[in-house]
């Protein structure tokens, strides 16, 4: 790994010298800004340095620079999270301080305030993430630690919040097409019109590559003789999405959004007889409605109302003998989504501002094949609401709770208290801690997955006896939020310390002989560990712009998990470092350069240990303008090495990919 990291830094070094030596000196502008308002961590809008936690914010200029084709790719620039390229069992996964399985559903991923959590299986908001361009998003807010106390359940270890462009800033006509090794093939559209009464924005994307490679490269599927990306697939999404911005009066603002995607995978395993090579696809839709009436300088009134679905496509045939030959395995299904959302925000007076609110949301599962009837429904009813409360001029409190019924679980309570101390201009201490709990998904409560065929049992692999309890995480942690102007950094630091009880993990039991006809006498439940899951250690960000034009992004990460299980320990690496440079360069070049180094971890069920690995990405661009129109021609390098790492389990490897994107705009 040193050996890696000294080879990166070579390569970065004298590009740093390069421009030090052209560079002017920095201004107050280079490297200091207002600090960042988010929106989405107490449902207040809020300072970065008095919200009630450790938030890292990728704006719209970090986003365009990375080089990244997909939301999943973005995210690896934040502190503790792990992300996959698979595409194997679920899209791929985003998670924060341990995968935990095949699925992540521990954290809550919002597109412009509306969750994309899938309720369909385990529950994950992986298929979600795909329903959006990297082009059409202003910003990325991700609280780093728990957030049920402003979302609910699935917010239990974080929360990703979306936002996407004001129509008003993307007006004109624009359009993208990327080509690349591995089957890259991408193309987006996008039209703006409007004025300051009436805006929309209608954008297209298609995307496509061969996913992940497999240990032989890419393997020949026995039966045609066609390649496939073995076993991941050849994958390609087609997105189009609509946004409308009506004001309609000087108190009152409409925002209406629709969206469709579908998502085409590869999945199996060439050698699997009850898993082969196939290709699956996911499509889902939204519809979204958001109103908010300003009531008074201090207080305004925000509803929301959305509907969601989603159609999973897999099936293929058993290859089983006569007289079940022929037999279809289905793993597809339907979910639905609707959600009403009311958040009332006002100031109490100069030392207490207060938002509070709740929200109906009703989920719909509906899969014979999993589950063992025709449809599942799961009712949630929350109440939440978060105090700021300014105790002194330099000390603030965040007071909040959220109370949540499912018809599922029962009643749970998820309260937080965190407490900003300004030590000094630019200086801020946090302190806090918050508990929160995640019923089982529906899968985890209700599975009943068996293959039966004129009337015999041929298999059962998931079949739960009894409901798990609710998973609980008490999570605490100290943070410092702080400007060193002479030296022109920040530095974000969290120290955390969550401890999970209940976790709930799948297990095998013993059926009676002879119950089934394939594989093993057993099946498998989710049950409760009846020992807590510990998580415990900290997170340095440093931003600094140590000469002009330029921007230097470091993260570390280290997480100690202790756990009776074996996966669940080596769920997350053990530490896990990000080093970002970018620069403009002579002649409006823009240039960056990305170093990821982590050790090992599993994805628990996905496969063996994976092995730690370094990779490092470049981003060369330069803008040019044809008449009216501008425009940009980028060259992108991922895992610019060459060493082909293991990705998600032991079968897949990321390879070096070389892709270049021209964009225009009118």
């Amino acid at each position: 790994m040193l050996c890696k990291t000294a080879a990166a830094l070579a390569v970065l070094l004298p590009i740093v010298a390069i421009a030090a030596e052209t560079a002017k000196p920095p201004s107050e502008s280079d490297f200091l800004a207002d600090m960042p308002i988010v929106l989405s961590v107490s449902r207040l809008s809020q300072p970065l340095d008095e919200a009630p936690g450790a938030v890292t914010v990728l704006d719209r200029d970090t986003i365009h620079r990375s080089g990244a084709r997909t939301v999943p790719d973005l995210l690896r620039l934040v502190p503790g999270f792990q992300v996959t390229n698979a595409f194997e069992n679920s899209p791929p996964i985003v998670s924060y301080h341990g995968g935990f399985g095949d699925y992540s559903n521990r954290l809550q991923v919002l597109i412009d305030g509306r969750s994309v959590y899938s309720p369909f299986l385990l529950g994950n908001a992986g298929n979600g993430l795909q329903t959006v361009a990297v082009d059409d998003i202003e910003r990325i807010e991700v609280l780093r630690g728990s957030n049920s106390a402003a979302y609910g359940a699935r917010a239990i270890l974080g929360v990703i919040n979306i936002v996407t462009r004001d129509p008003n800033d993307t007006r004109g006509l624009a359009a993208s097409v990327t080509r690349g090794n591995n089957g890259i093939a991408d193309w987006s559209a996008r039209g703006g019109w409007g004025n300051e009464t009436l805006s929309l924005r209608l954008s297209a994307r298609r995307s496509g590559d061969e996913g992940l490679v497999g240990p032989l490269g890419h393997w020949l599927d026995p039966a045609t003789n066609t390649g496939l990306s073995a076993p991941d697939g050849v994958n390609h999404l087609e997105i189009a999405n609509l946004r409308v911005d009506f004001r309609a009066s000087e108190r009152d603002s409409v925002e209406l959004r629709a969206g469709a995607a579908t998502l085409y995978s590869g999945t199996g395993n060439l050698f699997a007889v009850g898993n082969p090579v196939r290709e699956k696809r996911n499509q889902t839709r939204y519809l979204q409605a958001d109103w908010k009436r300003v009531l008074g300088p201090d207080s305004d009134l925000a509803v929301s109302l959305s509907h969601s679905e989603e159609v999973p496509r897999d099936n293929f045939n058993y290859k089983l003998p006569a007289p079940f030959f022929g037999t279809v395995v289905d793993f597809g299904g339907e979910a639905a989504n609707d959600v009403l959302t009311l958040a009332h925000t006002l100031r109490l007076d100069p030392s207490l501002r207060l938002v509070w609110g709740g929200e109906l949301r009703r989920e719909e599962v509906r899969s014979q094949q999993l589950y063992g009837v025709p449809q599942l429904a799961t009712n949630f009813a929350r109440l939440f609401g978060n105090l700021e409360w300014r105790l002194s001029p330099t000390l603030l409190a965040n007071i909040g709770a959220l109370e949540e019924h499912s018809s599922l679980s029962g009643d749970s309570l998820a309260p937080r208290l965190m407490l900003n101390w300004h030590l000094a201009p630019g200086q801020t201490l946090r302190l806090g801690a918050s508990r929160a709990q995640r019923p089982p998904s529906l899968y985890e409560a209700k599975s009943n997955t068996q293959y039966i065929v004129n009337g015999v049992l041929l298999d059962e692999t998931y079949v739960s006896r009894n409901v798990p309890q609710p998973e609980t995480v008490l999570s605490r942690e100290i943070g410092y939020l702080g400007e060193i102007r002479p030296l022109h950094l920040t530095i974000d630091l969290r120290l955390f310390s969550e401890r999970v009880e209940h976790m709930i993990r799948a297990q095998a039991y013993a059926l009676p002989p002879h119950t089934k006809l394939l594989g093993s006498q057993t099946a498998q439940e989710y049950l409760n560990d009846p020992i807590p899951t510990s998580i415990k250690g900290g997170e340095f960000q440093l931003k600094m712009a140590p000469w002009s034009g330029a921007q230097l992004t470091y993260n570390h990460t280290h997480t100690d998990i202790d756990s009776p299980d074996s996966g669940t320990a080596q769920s997350a690496p053990r530490d896990a470092k990000m080093l970002m440079l970018t620069q403009r360069l002579p002649r409006e070049l823009d240039l960056s350069l990305i170093h990821h180094l982590q050790d090992a971890m599993t994805w628990q069920k996905a496969g063996n240990v994976l092995s730690g690995w370094s990779r490092t990405d470049l981003r060369l661009a330069y803008p040019f303008a044809l008449g009216p129109s501008r425009g940009e021609l980028a060259w992108v390098v991922q895992n610019l090495g060459g060493h082909r790492y293991n990705d998600y389990n032991n079968h897949f490897f990321f390879p070096r990919l070389v892709f270049t994107t021209v964009s225009m705009r009118l």
